[in-house]
């Protein structure tokens, strides 16, 4: 019985694995690893509806993955990737959401990336103008960077940490005032002159804050050239923005001059901005439409693994009746079976005790006679009813014995088969003999004939091949 419900149990769990298999058959052919690289290379070449699209399946993907199963640095450069995306799109609060989402992540599986995601986190504020988030953001990132086990990368994500808040502190000098000589000193530690023009710009920024214009200014117009040259409109708008602040601060005459530069460049940032809010609420759209379908889709599977659950619980239904018939019949049979077993014993026992008794009063009395007298008083068991009775229990309790005996050796007699019968019931000699009635010589007799109609060597022992045959 255990091991039945063992495979009872065996069955279901495959059954109903098979239905959770389901829930995964569309994750099957690539990673959401893989789906946020094309998504990102996407979004590269401009391409950013089908970079939207990627990015926000292997999202999708995400969630339905178990959280051991993830790779945790390629979930966070997924959804920054997307919160990225959103944000430069105007979706600022989506942008947050799977900045949170990302954050989350982070604190259980990869503790290291946290203080690099807060940093993330204050680009959203910063596209939406909440100075004061951006700045909570930064802190918190600040505090994160001192609980990172890898020394290397520790200090590379403190570089970016430190430079951040500096830019922050230049572009904002008015929110802590005191902090500007600070920030320009960390910059100029942090900052190649080659490398970082965003850097170099803030820097001069600084020295004009400070009150060495004559330094400050040549650097951030060199900058705003190298903005130019390398096409980056949007931060050369930026520049523009704070160099005309710088010349203004300073009484520079050159303000005039960029002011037509400041405003052509504004017209084309804001076309720009316009594209990108229209290319939200596309996405928005969209991702409406998606949202809808993939309802659908998931209206259909969650059917579908209902149906499945369904047939495979009425299958371990009918396996669970038809082994409990099988079970309740294997009893009542081997019931049956121990029965004919015990009339069989108390057939033979009676016959035996009686027949015993019979020989006894035979001993004991002395006559001419004698022979005639102990075939008068012997009970030749297994005569009429008791015959019948004996050969159908026997039958019952070794279907097939006596007829394959009679197939092979149809010359054998009814007593011949009551002897072998006897003997498969693995009795001795002396309790054969009472239970025929017959004497040992008898008995002796009869097995000699039954060996030679059986055709067998002396070297064969009778009761052996008798039993061997059961």
């Amino acid at each position: 019985m255990k091991a039945f419900y063992i495979f009872i149990a065996f069955v279901a769990l495959l059954m109903f694995n098979a239905c959770d298999k389901t829930k995964q058959d569309n994750y099957t052919s690539t990673s959401f690893g893989e789906l946020s690289e094309q998504g990102r290379v996407m979004c590269r070449k401009g391409n950013y509806i089908e970079g939207l699209r990627l990015l926000q399946e292997a999202n999708d993907m995400l969630t339905t993955m178990h959280p051991d199963s993830i790779n945790s640095k390629e979930a966070v450069k997924l959804l920054g990737n997307l919160a990225n995306l959103y944000s430069r799109m105007g979706l600022h609060e989506e942008a947050k959401q799977i900045n949170y989402k990302a954050t989350v992540i982070a604190d259980k599986y990869a503790l290291d990336i946290r203080a690099d995601l807060w940093r993330m986190r204050s680009f959203v504020y910063k596209q939406n103008n909440q100075i004061d988030s951006m700045f909570i953001c930064l802190q918190r990132s600040r505090e994160l960077c001192g609980l990172i086990g890898d020394a290397e990368y520790r200090l590379a994500v403190m570089q970016r940490v430190n430079a951040d808040r500096a830019y922050f502190f230049i572009e904002h000098p008015d929110y802590v005032p005191d902090s500007i000589p600070e920030a320009l000193a960390t910059l100029k530690q942090i900052v190649s002159t080659d490398d970082n023009i965003t850097g170099r710009f803030l820097i001069g920024r600084a020295y004009v804050i400070l009150g060495n214009p004559s330094y400050g200014l040549p650097m951030m117009e060199s900058a705003l050239e190298d903005f130019r040259q390398v096409g980056d409109t949007e931060s050369e708008e930026w520049a523009l923005q704070l160099l005309a602040q710088s010349y203004a601060a300073t009484r520079n005459g050159k303000l005039a001059e960029i002011y037509m530069d400041a405003a052509s460049l504004h017209d084309t940032i804001l076309q720009r901005q316009r594209d990108n809010l229209l290319l939200g609420m596309d996405f928005r759209y969209r991702t409406s439409q998606f949202k809808r379908e993939k309802a659908m889709l998931e209206s259909e599977l969650r059917a579908k693994r209902q149906r499945i659950v369904f047939i495979s619980a009425i299958s371990v239904l009918i396996i669970l009746g038809i082994s409990v018939i099988s079970i309740i019949y294997f009893r009542n049979n081997k019931r049956i079976l121990r029965l004919k077993q015990q009339n069989i014993d108390n057939l033979l026992s009676e016959r035996i005790a009686l027949n015993a008794r019979i020989e006894e009063l035979n001993n004991v009395t002395a006559d001419n006679n004698e022979n005639k007298r102990y075939e008068m008083l012997s009970a030749i068991l297994l005569e009429k009813d008791d015959d019948l009775r004996f050969r159908k229990n026997f039958n019952d309790l070794y279907p097939g014995f006596i007829y394959k005996l009679r197939h092979e050796y149809p010359n054998l007699t009814s007593g011949n088969e009551l002897l072998c019968m006897l003997i498969a019931l693995n009795m001795k000699n002396e309790e054969i003999a009472l239970a025929l009635g017959i004497s040992r010589d008898s008995l002796a007799t009869s097995r000699y004939r039954l060996r030679s109609r059986l055709n067998l060597s002396k070297d064969t022992d009778l009761d052996n091949f008798i039993k061997s045959r059961i």
